[in-house]
């Protein structure tokens, strides 16, 4: 998920936003789609400090920094499962879609790049629905909703055991969304949760 090529600088801001388009962000290849979320990491920290800025000039309280670095060290330990798990998610899914998917799209096509778009919104609002209404996924979600502050470093409050509950509701497109289709918008999806996090 890491081939670099040359894109335009501002590509990750406007993926933040789902302002891109199917020609500059289709994949044939899993291993060429690149890491959005990673290279959006300047974006988080200039959008957080823009946050304070604003607030400030609002004559508002800057978010706490007791509160910020736990939002962020919570967002650390978040990614420490990468470091041994990483791939299980993207592994499970393109063995399922090699071996048992029954539609063929093909994944230059825009119609694809829409449908991955749908289905994966779609997914991840039924796991954000359950996470808040079974006790088992809540007890991991709701170190997301733990911070008494709702800013932009809350949007990195995750949980350590919310991405293999989620998993499980992205594995039934593996029979119809091409892999790079899916890791595209799995990571745009999360990306635009980012921002919408602030007041």
């Amino acid at each position: 998920m890491a081939a670099e090529k040359s894109r335009p600088l501002l590509l990750n801001l406007r993926a933040m936003f789902y302002m891109v388009t199917p020609n500059e962000t289709s994949f044939e290849k899993l291993n060429d789609v690149p890491n959005f979320v990673d290279e959006a990491i300047p974006y988080f920290v200039v959008m957080i400090i823009l946050e304070c800025i604003i607030l400030k000039l609002q004559g508002k309280e800057i978010p706490r920094i007791n509160d910020g670095i736990n939002s962020k060290s919570h967002g650390l330990l978040s990614q420490m499962h990468s470091l041994l798990f990483g791939s299980l998610e993207l592994a499970v899914y393109y063995w399922l879609y090699t071996n048992w998917h029954f539609i063929d799209l093909p994944w230059d096509n825009t119609w694809t790049w829409l449908i991955g778009f749908v289905a994966v919104d779609f997914s991840y609002y039924w796991f954000h629905r359950f996470s808040h209404e079974s006790n088992i996924i809540w007890a991991s979600h709701q170190v997301h909703h733990s911070s008494e502050d709702y800013n932009l470093t809350t949007a990195l409050r995750q949980s350590l055991m919310q991405k293999y509950y989620s998993m499980l509701l992205n594995f039934p497109m593996a029979f119809f969304i091409p892999p790079s289709v899916f890791c595209v918008h799995q990571q745009f999806n999360l990306l635009y949760q980012f921002w919408i996090h602030t007041e």
